[in-house]
């Protein structure tokens, strides 16, 4: 019997959405003052995060699952 995995795309197309957000988060950083850029990348990390979990949370196999950094 083959082990078929149920992927959530709408938590995926979350996940994509979440990633491009943190990106864009961290390049805005760069031409900040720092204690803003600070701010910035704290909170891009949080969108990652978010999207990491959504991954998870999507049925994704762990392996393929990019990591939260």
């Amino acid at each position: 019997m083959a082990n078929i995995i149920e992927i959530d795309r709408e938590l995926l197309d979350l996940a994509r959405h979440l990633r491009q957000r943190a990106t864009s988060l961290r390049t805005q950083a760069r031409s900040l003052s720092p204690v803003l850029a600070t701010a910035y990348r704290r909170r891009a990390s949080e969108v990652e995060f978010e999207a990491w979990v959504a991954e998870l949370q999507s049925g994704v196999p762990y392996e393929q699952i990019h990591s939260a950094t």
